[in-house]
């Protein structure tokens, strides 16, 4: 395993809605979607629907880069997203998943939001959501 493998995502969950609503409204295929009761990657069934758009690039430490990939393909659709989650009470959440090198000799991921993002986030009222895992590249 490496630094690469961290990534971010911006996601829509609701209780039982069709992704493909939000592809139509806003323009923009996801890199994963799924429906409440679909079978999951590792759960029998998908407890909530979900709409998610992924980062693509193999940032190593600079964790904003990988933000900035996302929120900058929605930054011009705040007023779409907005409605969508009010109309169909969806919940949205900018997930940042980080894995993080012990090994002494490595460098460590840093992260800091630009005002843009700030700013984005504020006004889709969307939560932020920080998953930290580490490995030993020393072990490998």
């Amino acid at each position: 395993m490496n630094q690469s493998n961290s990534y971010v995502y911006f996601a829509f969950q609701g209780d039982d809605y069709d992704p493909k609503l939000v592809t139509t409204e806003l323009g923009i295929e996801p890199t994963d979607a799924w429906r409440t009761g679909e079978p999951g990657k590792y759960i029998q069934q998908q407890k909530y629907s979900c709409w998610q758009l992924k980062s693509t690039s193999d940032e190593l430490l600079d964790m904003d880069k990988l933000v900035n990939e996302v929120v900058s393909q929605l930054s011009e659709k705040i007023e779409l997203i907005n409605n969508l989650k009010q109309r169909i009470n969806l919940d949205t959440v900018l997930a940042i998943v980080i894995y993080i090198d012990v090994n002494e000799e490595q460098s460590t991921p840093y992260l800091g939001h630009s005002s843009e993002v700030i700013n984005f986030l504020h006004r889709t009222g969307t939560t932020t959501d920080v998953d930290i895992y580490r490995y030993n590249s020393a072990d490998e």
